[in-house]
């Protein structure tokens, strides 16, 4: 379990940081990224994902956090089975 949290939290990300000032500085910049990150693995994590998510299993759709993290583990679905984004 803590080994999925883990990737989860360092999963690179493409962030485009938009400012005003005219005039950047790479270590502000650093340091709202760095924040910015922080912010996003706080709520990018198993729990999150496992509560945006169903399985659906031909004609079983089911919330439980074991047979999702199962699922999702796996490089290819099998057939019939659809991981859903309740979002």
């Amino acid at each position: 379990m803590l080994r999925q949290i883990e990737i989860m939290n360092n999963y690179p990300r493409d962030i485009i940081l938009i400012s005003s000032d005219k005039v950047t500085h790479s270590d502000s910049d650093s340091y709202t990224l760095d924040g910015l990150n922080e912010i996003i693995a706080h709520a990018d994590n198993v729990t999150g994902f496992c509560q945006a998510h169903e399985l659906v299993n031909r004609n079983r759709i089911t919330s439980n956090r074991t047979k999702i993290l199962e699922a999702a583990q796996e490089p290819r679905l099998k057939p019939f089975r659809f991981l859903i984004n309740k979002n």
